[in-house]
């Protein structure tokens, strides 16, 4: 396994504690769901912002970045609750992903 992934399953494993130690054992997996599609809407906020240059008083590019990472924590903890592995997804996608090539057949994007 690559160190990157190790890495990913190092902070998977951190944010499982301290989810477990501040919300509890039994938490529901739609929490961190439903967590992770706020923050996409929250990155999609910023963007736009950015986009259309406005509301320029506020830091569109932190809001984004930060909405990044929290997206990214909350699908870690959606996956724990799962018992799923986020470093083993990634893997399958990337080997789906760059198998494709949308030259030769084109229908979509990443999916």
């Amino acid at each position: 396994m690559p160190a990157v992934y190790a890495d990913l399953e190092h902070v998977q494993n951190r944010l499982d504690e301290w989810a477990r130690r501040n919300f509890g054992e039994d938490r529901p997996s739609y929490h961190p769901l439903l967590g992770a599609i706020e923050e996409l809407g929250e990155l999609a906020h910023a963007h736009l912002k950015q986009e259309q240059g406005i509301r320029t008083n506020e830091d569109h590019e932190a809001e984004a970045r930060d909405a990044v990472g929290d997206v990214i924590f909350y699908l870690m903890d959606y996956c724990n609750i799962r018992g799923w592995s986020i470093a083993e997804i990634i893997t399958e996608t990337e080997n789906e992903v760059f198998a494709r090539d949308w030259t030769k057949e084109p229908g979509g994007w990443f999916c």
